[in-house]
């Protein structure tokens, strides 16, 4: 496990001696999941060997978010292919369309079939998800035309998302752990360990919101505007 500080953080450096958000040993990171070190996840999420390969498309600025779930999918899924626009200074959000055949886009809207209504031969044998905020997903989505021609689905949870942390626009909309979670329960119900990915992703959101109550982030000094008049 790699590890490196913030002692360049824009954030941090807003902070005095004396108005640390949290202890120092909560400053330095782990450089496979991006948490930091007293709360790194690689030793803690269960290894599930999925048969349905995962293409997860995650947007750029949902990388090093404190509480992306994509983190969750990356360490413990075997069968997962994991991928970032590689443009960042063209703000580029093209991604590659050569998925293999066979593979779906889980994304609601128009068009988009259940996946519990489908029968065996019907099931896609991949599946696409689109990673970061809906507003995120969404500008994924139309920046690759491609992925439209692919075959789309949809879930329908039986409980609201347990992501407290992050609101929804929709009461049915879940986090991305919990989208990939429920939609191999659906297509391949034996699979071990699925419900320790989900364990995994309530004690992040447990240790964040102490985190957070612990170390709360301190409010910007307004700057009040010079009299440019002469």
């Amino acid at each position: 496990m790699g590890s490196v500080t913030e002692d360049n953080d824009p954030q941090n450096r807003l902070l005095g001696p004396s108005e640390t958000r949290a202890d120092s040993c909560l400053r330095v990171r782990c450089w496979t999941c991006y948490k930091p070190e007293k709360l790194c996840l690689c030793g803690r999420v269960p290894k599930v060997d999925n048969q349905t390969r995962i293409i997860l498309f995650q947007h750029p600025r949902e990388r090093f978010h404190a509480i992306g779930t994509a983190r969750l999918a990356r360490l413990g899924l075997s069968n997962l292919h994991f991928e970032i626009p590689s443009a960042p200074l063209t703000r580029s959000l093209a991604l590659p369309s050569d998925v293999p055949p066979g593979t779906g886009l889980l994304f609601p809207g128009p068009g988009a079939a259940d996946l519990a209504t489908l029968s065996a031969p019907e099931c896609p044998r991949g599946l696409v998800v689109l990673d970061g905020t809906w507003g995120q997903a969404g500008k994924l989505y139309r920046a690759n035309p491609w992925l439209e021609s692919l075959p789309r689905y949809a879930l329908s949870p039986a409980a609201p998302s347990r992501y407290r942390i992050r609101r929804a626009p929709r009461a049915q909309f879940i986090s991305t752990i919990e989208a990939i979670v429920e939609a191999l329960r659906i297509l391949e119900p034996d699979t071990a360990g699925l419900e320790g990915l989900l364990q995994a992703f309530d004690e992040m959101i447990e240790e964040q919101m102490a985190f957070s109550h612990r170390a709360p982030r301190l409010p910007l000094r307004k700057i009040k505007r010079q009299d440019r008049r002469v």
